[in-house]
């Protein structure tokens, strides 16, 4: 599962993140393995994806919450 699949309102804890030429920038934001993340807020249409990271409200794209592996 990944973060893009989460329901709204939903946790879950991260497992890892997918390597890509943007993952150092997941680690520089606070998203690591071990933390939990929520869904907050969806926007129609794919649009952005906004997250609940300790205290940090983060927004993503659906193409960026897709290298976020959820645990099961």
């Amino acid at each position: 599962m990944t973060a893009a699949e989460l329901s709204l309102q939903q946790s879950s804890i991260i497992e890892s993140i997918r390597e890509s030429d943007i993952s150092i920038n997941f680690l520089e934001l606070g998203i690591l393995p071990g933390k939990e993340i929520k869904l907050l807020k969806k926007a129609p249409f794919g649009g952005p994806m906004a997250f609940l990271i300790e205290e940090n409200i983060i927004a993503l794209r659906q193409q960026e919450a897709i290298m976020i592996n959820l645990k099961s």
